[in-house]
């Protein structure tokens, strides 16, 4: 299922992009799988807004790692790639009503263990203001529907059991991954799994071979317990428990430290 507010920044950054220089594109990466993982960073790493300003803030660093070959010909072909994907990210989080601190830094990254048709996007936030006396203010727990699943895991091949904790995971044959799928038919950076709106959704990285759920191939899935995935010849099946039952209310708790 995907969310109708982030698929209209991610073809706004696509209209964006392919307006400005989608002719420097190889045919190994399509101007639309940039725009997808450079707005879904903006939006799986925002921060809370501030108590003078309520909008959510945007990562304002971005590291794009892409095969070698592909870097080389994109900025032979535009040397100011990095500049202009910059721009067009603060043009992205206006639309999308978040605030920046800092004009977005891009950088575009070889990485000898990404195919040509593999692209890995990673946002942070330049400044990462900490105060003394945060540990003295009470901190919110989120609603219900903004909390993990209770419980979630993924079993691999029916025997090797992987606790999902993170608000993201990453699938694949590289040991750079979490979860390391010895499997010569999976991709490097095969899959991310993405905690959106209370629920784990499964992404396809651009792989190779594909990414399947109950035997549809997909390129992007809100996981449901039960699910199994495969991934070349790897068969990965998705659970979570119910949610105990004094986090079903979706009250907002209070935790003093």
């Amino acid at each position: 299922m995907s969310d109708p507010k982030l698929s209209r920044l991610e073809a706004q950054l696509e209209r964006l992009i392919e307006g400005a220089f989608a002719q420097i594109f190889s045919k190994s990466i399509r101007p639309q799988d940039i725009a997808l993982e450079l707005s879904r960073a903006m939006e799986n790493n925002l921060q809370a807004g501030e108590e003078h300003e309520s909008r959510p803030i945007a990562p304002d660093e971005y590291v794009i790692r892409m095969n070698p070959e592909v870097q080389e010909h994109l900025l032979k072909r535009q040397p100011a790639l990095a500049s202009i994907l910059s721009q067009h990210m603060v043009q992205l989080a206006r639309h999308a009503g978040y605030r920046l601190k800092h004009t977005p830094m891009i950088r575009i990254i070889a990485d000898p263990d990404l195919a040509a048709s593999e692209l890995f996007v990673h946002a942070n936030h330049i400044e990462q203001h900490k105060s003394a006396t945060a540990v003295m203010e009470r901190i919110q727990l989120p609603p219900e529907n903004q909390l993990p699943p209770h419980n979630a895991q993924i079993i691999v091949n029916g025997k090797d059991v992987f606790p999902i904790t993170e608000t993201l995971i990453n699938i694949g044959r590289s040991r750079e991954n979490h979860i390391v799928l010895n499997d010569q038919h999976v991709s490097r950076h095969h899959a991310q799994l993405r905690l959106r709106f209370g629920s784990y959704t499964l992404f396809d990285s651009n792989s190779q071979t594909g990414t399947f759920v109950n035997d549809v191939q997909v390129r992007e899935h809100r996981l449901q317990p039960g699910d199994v995935i495969q991934l070349g010849r790897t068969r990965l099946v998705y659970l979570e428990d119910p949610r105990p039952a004094d986090m079903q209310t979706g009250a907002t708790t209070s935790i003093d430290l």
